[in-house]
């Protein structure tokens, strides 16, 4: 066959280095190779949080970074489109090993930008992408933990640099012939492989996904770049495959199984929340964060690259037990998701006792009434007695959100969007992923880390409806026509691009998105889409809110306003405080109800009252009352 028609034909030749035509080929081989075995990782997760997720996390990274090259003209030099597929990863990272990957891609691209030839990478390039990926990854994390995907960077890249050593490179020692980007890529993929082995057995599963996952990558680039994908077949990758398949099957067969192993790792990470945004800022703001979120978290990972003025664009990662803490004081913040990991061990104490009348403070925190509370105040009013397993944390109902259930064909995930940080919390131990301050690209986020076909969101205002119907034509425009489907034919996960059908609830305001959210709150299994939706409703129609601003937000107007509104058969008042109400208002609004109480029901306790300081621009105050 003639060079002509081997080129027309798609075959990819062996590699002497690495091009842009190879890097675009080998990150889509990566996004196919991570769809495909997405469950296998995914099932591998149990560190730093037994999530199941990470398969899926590097999956969606990955297809973020391919759609960004898919932008660049045909015409693109090796450092435009490893620039571009790095800023694609960063954007579109999600969990603590999609982080790293970015930082991987974000490593590749400063190396070859840093190449004397920008249209090529040549093998002792090669070799410094590697080091340079082991490096960095490992100063991403702020408190590095062997036997993970860090152990596994750092031996592939020892192994590249062995090879380049032996084939007699300049500075090396061998006395071979001159090294080839193929037998540096062979020889990290084989070093990716034997560290992934050795994770066998040190608390953080069968082995350790994030590893898994980085040496699948690790070969497929091996495969790639010596052509062997020219005819559907990759061999490094299957071997490896093979590999995990293996040791999941002899680890699912030992002492215990897979849950032994998932145990031993099960307190590896004690942020009860997951908190992850994009934040533009200079670099010393992007270091100054990083510094404050390792006091108040751990997985704490701030992945980006600053532009020749020192300004870029960071993906922030850190788990947390106080989401509010870990938002930036300096720089733009968007896209902020915040997921609920697992109870803390105050949020599972089953008794449940009185607290103190809430009484806002003059720095703007308030007594916040737990999720627990709210949840239990609904189901006496269906039960109409006070029944204690209503009290319990949302990880204990049954049917649960369970953040390691992903991807049921008949659950339906939740979107909680708000404006107001001081509900984070409260929302986010619903089960629902929460969106701070919504846009359209943060609730497309938001759905994607749900990786579920059908998604209810709940908009916190006329605006951020209008976002979320964006969201959802962008979803549809974005996904196939078709339903994924099993051999079975029975609807299965959705892959990245795959349809996913988003509804948008009638929630207006903040508080109508907290009702909404404590109604659907362990319903995500059983429920389905149309019952879920209508709970949602009607759980928000229920609620009569009214906004004050301004005098009507004066402390005692804000009680006049609720002696008007209260009805007889009223049972809970919620009072939402937005970041400039006066300190005073919280204590004389619950002192005005319990004051309407004792005048026309002769009981001061009958209804209750709850108050959240939500921290929201507008309105000031916010009353709710069902």
């Amino acid at each position: 066959m003639s060079d002509s028609q081997d080129r027309s034909a798609g075959a990819v030749r062996p590699a002497g280095e690495v091009t842009a035509g190879v890097l675009r080929a080998w990150l889509e081989q990566a996004r196919r190779v991570a769809q495909s075995s997405r469950a296998l990782v995914d099932s591998l997760n149990v560190f730093p949080v037994p999530d199941s997720d990470t398969g899926t996390n590097v999956l969606l990274t990955l297809a973020s970074a391919c759609e960004a090259m898919e932008r660049l003209p045909g015409s693109a030099d090796l450092v435009q489109t490893s620039r571009a597929a790095s800023d694609g990863a960063v954007r579109g990272a999600r969990g603590n090993s999609g982080l790293l990957v970015s930082q991987a891609l974000a490593a590749l691209a400063d190396v070859c930008a840093e190449s004397s030839d920008p249209t090529r990478l040549a093998p002792v390039g090669l070799v410094h992408a590697y080091e340079r990926i082991a490096a960095t990854t490992w100063q991403a994390v702020s408190r590095p933990v062997t036997g993970t995907l860090l152990t596994v960077a750092k031996d592939a890249a020892s192994a590249a640099r062995g090879a380049l050593e032996e084939a007699g490179a300049p500075g090396g020692s061998g006395p071979s012939g001159p090294p080839t980007a193929a037998l540096i890529a062979a020889a990290a993929a084989f070093g990716a492989q034997e560290s992934v082995v050795e994770t066998a057995g040190l608390g953080h599963g069968p082995v350790d996904a994030g590893g898994a996952a980085l040496m699948l990558m690790l070969t497929g680039l091996s495969d790639t770049i010596n052509a062997a994908g020219a005819g559907g077949e990759h061999p490094y990758t299957d071997v490896a495959w093979q590999m995990l398949t293996d040791l999941v099957d002899s680890a699912a067969h030992g002492p215990g199984g897979l849950g032994a192993q998932a145990a031993s790792a099960s307190t590896a990470s004690t942020g009860e929340f997951e908190v992850m945004y994009l934040l533009e800022a200079t670099a010393a703001q992007a270091a100054a964060l990083r510094t404050a979120l390792e006091r108040i978290g751990d997985s704490v990972g701030v992945v980006g690259t600053p532009d020749a003025l020192g300004v870029g664009l960071y993906q922030v990662h850190v788990h947390t037990d106080t989401p509010r803490a870990a938002l930036p004081r300096q720089g733009r913040a968007r896209q902020v998701c915040v997921h609920h990991l697992h109870p803390t061990v105050l949020a599972l104490t089953a008794p449940w006792e009185p607290v103190p009348l809430p009484v806002a403070q003059a720095d703007g925190d308030g007594h916040v009434v737990s999720f627990e509370r709210l949840a239990a105040r609904r189901a006496r009013r269906e039960a109409a007695q006070r029944d204690e397993s209503v009290r319990l944390h949302p990880s204990q109902y049954t049917g649960t959100h369970d953040p390691g259930a992903r991807g049921g064909a008949g659950r339906v995930g939740v979107v909680a969007c708000t404006r107001a940080p001081g509900l984070v919390e409260q929302l986010a131990r619903t089960g629902a992923v929460v969106v701070l301050d919504p846009e359209r690209d943060g609730i497309v986020r938001a759905t994607g880390d749900l990786g579920l076909p059908r998604v209810v969101v709940l908009p916190c205002d006329p605006a951020c409806a209008a976002s979320a119907h964006e969201a959802a034509r962008f979803l549809a425009a974005r996904s196939a026509a078709s339903t994924v489907r099993g051999a079975s034919g029975v609807e299965t996960t959705p892959e990245a691009g795959d349809p996913v059908q988003l509804i948008v609830c009638d929630t207006d305001d903040e508080a109508r998105v907290l009702a909404a959210a404590v109604a659907v709150a362990g319903q995500a299994g059983t429920a389905g889409l149309a019952g879920l939706t209508r709970r949602a409703s009607q759980a928000a129609v229920a609620v009569r809110t009214t906004a004050l601003e301004g005098p009507s937000a004066e402390p005692e107007a804000v009680a006049r306003t609720l002696g008007g509104l209260l009805r007889p058969d009223d049972e809970l008042v919620t009072v939402i405080l937005g970041r400039d109400a006066l300190p005073d208002v919280g204590a004389l609004a619950t002192a005005a109800v319990s004051s309407y109480c004792e005048k026309v029901l002769a009981d001061p306790d009958r209804v209750e009252v709850v108050v959240h300081a939500g921290g929201q621009a507008d309105p000031e105050v916010l009353l709710a009352i069902e």
